[in-house]
């Protein structure tokens, strides 16, 4: 018996050893910050009245909270907000109509700084080390190289007219040079160590945004042209279509078209990049959705309805598509599944144009 209670209270008096032992061991949780597990809604709001914004959709509680640039800073952020990339810890903003990037923590948003001089400045991305390219309409066209640790543009690299999408694939960076204001059918392929152009690509007419699919293909979505007479009258114009570029060999290795008379503005791809997913912009209806072994486009839409914009959850699926009906009012943002059953719409900003996903951490 005296034993058995030596045990015991030898036990008792090594529990707290234990316990101590697990609290310190056990790391305290990080908490997340404001912004971190979502998804946010770029809107252009009206040309000239300075009112773009960004919305927030928290994938936890199923809401979206809208102009958390100003509500965090104080202060708008700009004419015709374009885009927005995460980059390491950072957002980056592109505002075309005020030529500049507005900088800020993407967990919570609080501005970091300002990149200016950026002529009608379109979209970007990030490089391996502490380098991002970004496309600008202005200066007849040029990709700039910016440094993402001190926000400041150590080169620029002449490309085609009016570039805007861009993706890296196989060590090289492709970018769709729409023609701007005037016409262009080129990608131009890039060394994104030596910021040399390697080489001009013809696809199709007006390239506008890329996507990379499972056999590391790049395809590019070509809008089109249309020409009008002088008194805006539709007169000709040239197809939409799909091109596929070959990553290791840049050259064109397939195209399907779409439409000789509709033109689509955006491509997504998704997550097992075998569906390519096309759609949105004026005077467009409907996202389709195309196998990447396709010869020839369906029917009959994926989502029967008229976007300004869309993009794919790179991790479920989900397609993020927004609708502007006007520039005077906000717009409204819808979730469907990858099988285009609604998931639920929300109320955002003005002109909502895309949506961008944080990468998984």
């Amino acid at each position: 018996m005296k034993n058995l209670n030596k045990l015991f209270w030898l036990g008792m008096l090594a529990l707290p050893v234990i316990f101590s032992s697990c609290s310190k061991d056990d790391p305290e949780p990080v908490p997340k910050g404001k912004y971190e597990t979502g998804v946010f809604i770029t809107n252009e709001g009206a040309f000239g009245s300075a009112n773009g914004s960004v919305s927030y959709y928290n994938t936890e509680k199923d809401s979206v909270s809208n102009y958390i640039f100003k509500n965090e800073n104080s202060r708008d952020l700009g004419d015709v907000v374009q885009s927005l990339t995460i980059v390491e810890e950072k957002g980056f903003i592109q505002v075309n109509a005020s030529n500049k990037i507005e900088v800020v923590t993407y967990k919570d948003f609080k501005e970091v700084g300002v990149i200016n001089n950026l002529p009608q400045v379109r979209y970007l991305i990030g490089l391996d080390g502490n380098n991002a390219y970004a496309t600008m309409w202005g200066r007849g066209g040029k990709v700039m190289v910016i440094n993402t640790d001190n926000l400041s543009i150590t080169d620029s690299i002449e490309v085609g007219n009016g570039p805007e999408g861009l993706i890296l694939a196989q060590g090289q960076v492709y970018v769709a040079n729409s023609g701007g204001h005037v016409t262009d059918s080129i990608v131009s392929v890039i060394d994104p160590i030596t910021n040399e152009l390697l080489k001009s690509i013809c696809v199709g007419d007006s390239p506008r945004s890329f996507v990379k699919d499972a056999d590391n293909n790049v395809w590019v979505l070509c809008y089109g042209k249309i020409i009008y007479d002088q008194n805006w009258q539709v007169i000709g114009q040239t197809a939409s279509k799909l091109v596929r570029i070959n990553t290791g060999s840049n050259n064109v290795t397939k195209e399907i078209i779409i439409s000789e008379t509709a033109h689509p503005s955006h491509l997504a791809i998704n997550p097992a990049g075998t569906i390519l997913y096309y759609g949105g912009g004026w005077g467009f209806s409907g996202i389709y959705a195309v196998g990447i072994t396709d010869d020839v486009v369906p029917a009959t839409p994926l989502i029967d309805k008229s976007f300004y914009g869309f993009n794919v959850n790179p991790e479920n699926g989900n397609i993020f598509a927004l609708e502007a009906l006007t520039f005077t009012g906000n717009g409204k943002l819808y979730r469907y599944n990858k099988d285009g059953t609604e998931l639920g719409s929300y109320e955002v900003g003005i002109g909502p144009n895309g949506a961008s996903f944080q990468k998984k951490k």
